[in-house]
């Protein structure tokens, strides 16, 4: 009995579930704090850009070292994004959806500019080298290997020091006392705008490490057209609100959403024509199905999206 596309939608499942897993934990720091974050995409795509360039102008010089500090670059870059937006919601008082909104224009503008004053806008590789894989999984039927990214080790790992932190530690307690009162936590003596900046620079890093893993991990390439990058973005965001803001819950959501797009990798040349448009659809109604199932329990911290001035 032929193994190869049962192994071949886990393997590929779980290396499209990653930048979900990852980037729907930094959203759920982030919205722990009482900021909603509808600018996810936007904060991923300049972690790409910024890892893909690292890697790129850093090659020459370290060698395979270029990709690693490519996904730290990502990580700050996501980082300043994220911070830029908690400074417009907690000392601007910006709406929270119109400042996500404006990281998200601002993103797509700002790295298709730089891509095409520097570099060629057809989406020539940038990465000059990829993450190593932990391991590489040879032998498989039409000479297929599929590697095994160490990202895919954090995306297990991640959930779980989130769990920790969020639960067991002085600040992760700070962050959701100000997401679910902020009122409260502020006569408590809590600083509730410094408290959400920081989680949602916290947030933002995990952002920009997901997004990092497109081009200096998956594929070795930024292409200015985020099409691709949209999907995840977005299902990450759902994965939060459908794990119920829980981590373990979001890690089996964003496994889901990841195997369903892995489906079509597998089936790739084995559908008709006319049937492939509802394998491509998996995901959108995955994602449908599971906001709908879980929009009966909902429970996200009760300051979540509203703004708070300090009295």
């Amino acid at each position: 009995m032929d193994l190869t596309p049962v192994l071949l939608l886990v393997v590929f499942g779980l290396q499209k579930a990653i930048p979900i897993a990852i980037a729907a934990d930094g959203e759920l720091v982030t919205e722990k704090s009482g900021v909603l974050n509808i600018g996810i995409y936007g904060v991923m795509l300049l972690g790409a850009f910024t890892a893909a360039v690292a890697d790129y102008e850093l090659g020459p010089a370290v060698g395979w070292i270029a990709p690693y500090i490519g996904l730290l670059a990502g990580m700050a870059a996501g980082c300043l994004a994220n911070f830029m937006l908690s400074v417009l919601a907690t000392k601007v008082h910006v709406d929270q959806v119109i400042a996500g909104i404006g990281i998200n224009i601002f993103a797509t503008g700002f790295t298709y500019v730089i891509l095409q004053r520097y570099f060629e806008i057809d989406g020539t590789p940038l990465a000059r080298f990829t993450v190593a894989p932990l391991a590489i999984i040879s032998g498989l039927s039409n000479g297929l290997s599929v590697a095994i990214s160490p990202l895919m080790v954090v995306m297990f790992i991640l959930p779980i020091l989130v769990f920790l932190f969020l639960g067991r530690t002085k600040l992760g307690l700070h962050i959701r006392a100000v997401g679910e009162n902020p009122k409260a936590a502020e006569a408590a003596g809590l600083d509730v705008a410094r408290t959400r900046m920081i989680a949602t620079s916290i947030g933002g890093a995990l952002l920009g490490l997901g997004g990092a893993y497109f081009t200096v991990d998956f594929n070795p390439n930024f292409v200015p057209d985020p099409t691709s990058s949209v999907i995840p973005a977005f299902i990450a965001l759902a994965a939060v609100i459908a794990g119920g803001w829980k981590p373990a819950y979001i890690l089996g959501m964003s496994l889901l959403f990841g195997m369903t797009v892995g489906v079509q990798y597998v089936v790739q040349g084995q559908l008709a024509t006319s049937f492939v448009f509802l394998v491509l659809m998996l995901p959108y109604i995955a994602t449908v199905a599971a906001l709908g199932l879980a929009s009966k329990s909902l429970r996200p911290p009760a300051a979540l999206g509203v703004a708070y001035r300090k009295e």
